[in-house]
């Protein structure tokens, strides 16, 4: 009889963190923004080609010193794929998804098989006498209760990161 109240506490306690998880939103977005001293056809050529984007990420070897880095055939359009591989960040893709010239960049990242899943857009805009960069960052966790649990956590980690990304895109674009 002890052994059945285990039990029973046990699927409670599962049921419960399910359950509630429920009430959990499982769509998120993300946005920060920056204003750039250069025109907005200059910014927007930068953004366009996949290989300037190791000059800026912050998820590139001083993060993980075993990641390398591969392209697709191109490099500035849709369909345009950057792959990564490394032992702490492992693997994935980011594939240019949709683009307006001197509008907006939108791309998808691919992580860990597949598992991972996250829509982003750069906007451009003029402003004042430069340019201003919004950077979306958007997904769906599905039914999945720990990731549904973790969008707070993932919000603020994604903030600061998309923080210093731009903060290192306006340091190289006005050099």
């Amino acid at each position: 009889m002890k052994l059945f109240k285990v039990f029973l506490s046990f699927f409670v306690i599962i049921g419960l963190f399910f359950g509630i998880s429920l009430f959990f939103p499982h769509q998120y977005k993300f946005e920060k923004s920056i204003e750039i001293n250069k025109p907005k056809q200059e910014v927007f050529s930068f953004m366009n080609n996949l290989q300037n984007w190791e000059q800026w990420s912050v998820w590139n070897k001083s993060i993980d010193s075993t990641m390398y880095l591969f392209y697709s055939s191109r490099k500035d359009s849709i369909g345009a794929m950057q792959y990564f591989n490394g032992n702490l960040l492992g693997s994935g893709r980011f594939k240019i998804s949709n683009i307006k010239a001197n509008e907006f960049l939108s791309y998808n990242l691919q992580m860990h098989q597949s598992e991972v899943n996250a829509n982003g857009t750069f906007f451009f805009s003029d402003k004042n006498t430069g340019t201003q960069i919004i950077w979306v960052d958007s997904g769906d966790v599905g039914h999945n209760p720990i990731f549904r649990y973790m969008i707070p956590f993932k919000r603020s980690s994604t903030e600061k990161a998309f923080e210093e990304g731009l903060k290192r895109i306006k340091e190289v674009i006005e050099k």
